[in-house]
């Protein structure tokens, strides 16, 4: 019996010897792209998706997500009596005798307003309906009407939804008779969280990869190193568009004694301004501002930023965009007690490099420059989860009024009031607006599933 157990134990060393060169160490195995894709997601408390992305690309694409987050039919995380169906060549899901429920997973790492429709068929009424839910249960966030094309399918847009960070459900309800071939989630402009010439089913990951995917996930871009002076503008380079018209408002006189303020009263403000880019490149938008009950930023109608309720003055960090060189437009929406003094607009630099020293001043050295190790990776990925944490803390999503209001008020803040006398009285500049420039939105890195993991 002893020298029976020597031997099993022999072989089992023996195999698992052999089990090394194939597989690897655990803890010598490279750090691969989509394993550390997996990992920042996980940082993001964002597992779920990680569970429903069964290869590389779908990790990929979720964290890139330049392009929309499209479904087919049959990729649903669960239905109930639906019918799979081939119609015309394509896969379709459908209800039978009875209104069929069809679920899809839906991931946001970077909150926006998103777009959601769907290709449909069927009769037209009743409609088909949607609703967007949290992963884990919860209240709906918003409700979609769709109304299908009669015979063929057609793309339908049931419109859009602020989505903050987190794991989603896309349900749809199909009244009998109504067919689904396709579910697409376009998002808005959004920074794409990549590395450094994009994902990599086989590369291993670095330094510079961790600092620069890190610092993305974040949304803390801003903290990247100035590259050449700021463009300013203050509240009187703004053209307000709530009301319609304006009382005459005071210059400033020489010295810039008096800064003007925008400032929302109970209905709020909006104000646009353009901004002439010389160079392109990633700039941040700063505001000196006095939060109020909430501000909205909103860069060439495309990126939108949140500025959340609070109290006290100061500069703000709104957001970090890639811009082409040319002429783009700023619109604010200012909620009650909300003001705007001054907006600094400012090119950083973005060598990988740079990521990782700004990831140092944020408080994690990701080492020396060079592949990772898993160890470090894993120190990576918590001082991700504990920074999304604390920022998620202090999310507030979209709270700012859309409707237009009453008037708002044009506040001047003297540094040393000057007489009245001497100040002349104009009407507020009015910037000329053309057509802005859109961010550049470059096809997204091939994440394709043939070469995932």
């Amino acid at each position: 019996m002893r020298s029976r157990l020597k031997t099993l134990a022999l072989a089992a060393v023996v195999a698992t010897a052999a089990l090394v060169p194939l597989f690897g160490d655990p803890r010598q195995t490279p750090v691969t792209h989509p394993l550390w894709a997996r990992m920042l997601l996980r940082a993001l408390d964002m597992t779920d998706a990680v569970r429903s992305s069964t290869v590389a690309s779908q990790v990929f694409s979720t964290l890139s997500w330049r392009d929309s987050l499209s479904y087919p039919a049959e990729r649903y995380l669960r239905a109930d009596g639906a019918v799979l169906r081939d119609e015309n060549g394509q896969r379709t899901v459908g209800a039978g005798a009875t209104p069929a429920e069809v679920t899809y997973a839906v991931a946001v790492v970077q909150p926006g307003d998103y777009q959601l429709r769907a290709r449909l068929s069927g009769p037209t009424t009743p409609p088909a309906t949607a609703e967007i839910l949290p992963f884990a249960g919860g209240g709906v966030v918003k409700a979609f009407t769709f109304v299908p094309g009669a015979v063929q399918p057609s793309w339908v847009l049931g419109g859009s939804v602020h989505l903050d960070p987190g794991s989603y459900r896309a349900q749809f309800l199909l009244p009998t008779g109504c067919s689904l071939a396709q579910v697409e989630v376009a998002p808005p402009c959004l920074n794409p969280i990549e590395p450094p010439g994009g994902w990599r089913p086989t590369a291993v990951t670095t330094t510079h990869d961790i600092a620069v995917t890190a610092l993305k996930a974040l949304d803390a871009e801003h903290e990247l190193a100035p590259a050449e002076q700021p463009i300013e503008r203050t509240g009187a380079d703004f053209l307000v568009e709530w009301p319609e018209t304006l009382a005459a408002a005071r210059a400033a006189p020489p010295g810039d004694l008096w800064a003007m303020r925008l400032e929302a009263g109970a209905g709020g403000l909006r104000a646009i301004v353009t901004i002439d880019v010389p160079e392109a490149g990633l700039y941040s938008v700063q505001g000196l501002v006095t939060p109020g009950a909430g501000q909205r930023w909103l860069v060439d109608g495309c990126r939108k930023a949140i500025v959340c309720p609070g109290e006290g003055a100061g500069w703000r960090p709104v957001l970090a965009q890639a811009l082409a060189s040319g002429r783009h437009l700023l619109v604010v929406t200012l909620a009650d007690g909300a003001s705007l003094d001054r907006v600094r607009v400012e090119r950083k630099k973005d060598a990988a490099s740079d990521y990782v020293a700004a990831l140092r001043r944020l408080g994690f050295d990701p080492g020396p420059e060079g592949p990772v190790s898993r160890a470090r990776a894993l120190e990576a990925a918590r001082f991700v989860r504990d920074r999304h944490r604390e920022d998620l803390a202090s999310a507030c999503g979209d709270t700012v009024p859309r409707a237009a209001a009453p008037a708002p008020r044009i506040v001047q803040q003297p540094a040393v009031a000057p007489p009245m006398a001497q100040l002349p009285t104009v009407q507020p500049p009015q910037p000329p607006v053309g057509p802005p420039v859109l961010p550049p939105q470059p096809p997204a890195t091939p994440t394709l599933p043939s070469g995932g993991r």
